[in-house]
């Protein structure tokens, strides 16, 4: 017989008033979406560049998973692509939550970026806005550019299955990922 019950567990109420509330303010000032794209994040002290994948997105900033995430406060350079669009930014590392992604924080756009930002976002809020007037690569690029950054997707997805199944260490699918994406 399982020990295993399907029943509600009920605190007392002197232990209920004692666990901690959500009362932590929310420190972010702009709303965040859900939001699955390819970014590449360059740190510009170390210059080591890694692939990852865009978890959520809002105006201000990202977050992306990969198993090597950059220390906190890493100047980096971030691209971002979706929908054969790419957006670039510079940016600073918020936090980081090791093997598994970090917060980055957007410190500087260029207007055509900017105007692919407002569009993913009002799209993602529901909003119908004109697509931004930018610059479309031919379609061939396109194509070619799309095919390498969603095996760069899948690399990175594979490797993080590897480790998460405990068949190769962490190092070994940090070191991984660095040689293939350099």
């Amino acid at each position: 017989m399982s020990d295993r019950s399907n029943k509600p567990i009920s605190l007392p109420e002197h232990v209920i008033e004692e666990l901690p509330t959500a009362d932590i303010p929310e420190r972010r000032k702009v709303a965040r979406y859900s939001f699955i794209a390819v970014a590449e994040v360059f740190d510009t002290r170390s210059q080591t560049r890694l692939a990852g994948r865009c978890s959520d997105l809002s105006m201000g900033g990202c977050y992306v998973d990969t198993l090597a995430p950059f220390p906190i406060d890493s100047g980096i350079r971030v691209t971002i692509q979706h929908d054969s669009r790419e957006f670039h930014a510079v940016a600073v590392v918020s936090y980081c939550h090791p093997s598994m992604g970090m917060g980055i924080k957007f410190t500087e756009i260029e207007p055509e970026s900017r105007n692919v930002l407002c569009y993913w976002v009002a799209d993602l809020r529901g909003e119908p806005i004109p697509e931004p007037a930018s610059k479309q690569a031919p379609p061939s690029f396109v194509q070619s550019n799309d095919a390498v950054s969603n095996l760069r997707l899948v690399l990175n997805e594979l490797v993080t299955l590897l480790v998460r199944k405990k068949i190769i260490s962490e190092t070994e699918g940090a070191e991984l990922l660095f040689r293939a994406l350099r």
